[in-house]
């Protein structure tokens, strides 16, 4: 027993001496790091100076903001337990039974489509819309030039705004591609201010102030008209359908009638009985279609009814107002970073590369000890195995 007490007793006195021993070490190569200041002080003006010069260098952005809302006309008949979860944070849209290409958070990745964004940049644009939103970028952000080296000469990259991407060539899709692809990346941002409202908020940020707006106006113009075509394409399919058959309905009728009037009997011999025949028939037709046409117009009219209150609104709260907001790097912000992540990244490696490991070795005494303790056991089993 007194021997397992002694065995603990040492393991506890090993493990605080090895703590203190880390501790020490650690100690150490901080004051080692604190010897070498002027490195960081080089290293950390070198940091200030270049986020100096990228704050100088940095073209200021214009921010473009929209907020606009969703509106449709059916009845949430989960309204009373979705305003109740909404209450502690919770969502219960997808529940209700709403459905559709902007229902719940669809919205934000149908604004972000790249198909969508495209032809949105294929679109006029500028002050004399003479030319696309995508030269435009394209100029601001000095990518005209390196696209017109590689074109014919005398050939334009977007000369007219063109009627879709059938009429580009490889060149212009490859600039197009490239420009959806930095829009998407980190100039548009979509998001949902708060999820218990259906306030939807687009955010365009590009160096041109007129640019960041159009492209902003122009892309939910887009969505909206794609978010109705889809919703009441069937119906308004149906609006067509009756409205055609209708027409021809009517057609008949009025022939129908023109009939009936030249076989009346006030023109006819009362005696003939083929001509009361077809005066009859004639009538019977008149009436069949009279009740086909009333039938078809009562269809078409409920159909209306449904296409109007299928058709939703897409209305738009707040528009961008000139001057927009205009994001930049302030220099005497972007200096005093770069001087702190100059001297943070040069300290940690110093850290790393000061020699030895973050634990400090033992001291000499300690581990002669050690090593002669080894050594008398040596000797003293030497003599046992002789």
């Amino acid at each position: 027993m007194n021997e397992s007490a002694k065995a603990s007793g040492w393991q506890q006195t090993e493990n605080q001496f090895m703590m203190g021993d880390y501790v020490k070490g650690l100690l150490r190569r901080v004051r080692g790091v604190v010897a070498y200041w002027r490195l960081l002080l080089i290293v950390g003006a070198i940091g200030g100076l270049f986020g100096l010069l990228y704050a100088i260098f940095t073209p200021p952005v214009y921010q473009a903001k929209v907020n606009f809302v969703i509106e449709e006309n059916k009845q949430n008949t989960g309204g009373l337990f979705s305003a109740l979860a909404g209450q502690m944070g919770m969502d219960l849209s997808a529940l209700s039974g709403s459905s559709g290409i902007l229902a719940g958070d669809n919205v934000l990745m149908l604004l972000k489509s790249p198909t969508l964004l495209k032809k949105v940049l294929l679109t006029p644009g500028g002050t004399d819309s003479t030319t696309t939103l995508a030269l435009l970028y394209a100029r601001k952000y000095g990518l005209e030039s390196d696209y017109t080296k590689l074109l014919p000469a005398g050939q334009s990259l977007f000369p007219q705004p063109p009627s879709g991407n059938a009429s580009l060539g490889r060149l212009q899709d490859s600039l197009l591609e490239r420009i959806s692809r930095q829009l998407l990346s980190k100039e548009i941002s979509v998001y949902k201010p708060d999820r218990k409202l259906s306030f939807f908020s687009l955010e365009v940020t590009t160096r041109d102030e007129l640019l960041s707006e159009q492209i902003a106006l122009k892309l939910i113009n887009e969505a909206s008209n794609l978010y109705i075509l889809t919703k009441t394409k069937r119906l308004k399919a149906n609006v067509d359908r009756l409205q055609q058959k209708s027409d021809s309905i009517a057609l008949l009728l009025n022939r129908q009638t023109y009939n009936t009037a030249a076989t009346n009997l006030f023109n006819a011999n009362p005696g003939d009985v083929a001509t009361i025949a077809s005066i009859d028939i004639s009538a019977r037709e008149k009436s069949l279609l009279s009740i086909i046409y009333a039938d078809l117009n009562k269809s078409l009219e409920l159909t209306r009814t449904a296409l109007i209150q299928e058709t939703p609104t897409i209305e738009i709260v707040d528009k961008p107002v000139f001057p927009l907001k205009v994001l930049y790097t302030k220099p005497l912000a972007a200096a005093p970073m770069g001087l702190l992540m100059g001297i943070g990244l040069a300290a940690l490696f110093v850290f790393l590369l000061g020699g030895g490991s973050a634990v400090a070795g033992r001291p000499e005494g300690v581990v002669g000890s050690e090593g002669g303790g080894n050594s008398a056991l040596t000797s003293r089993s030497q003599p046992g195995s002789l």
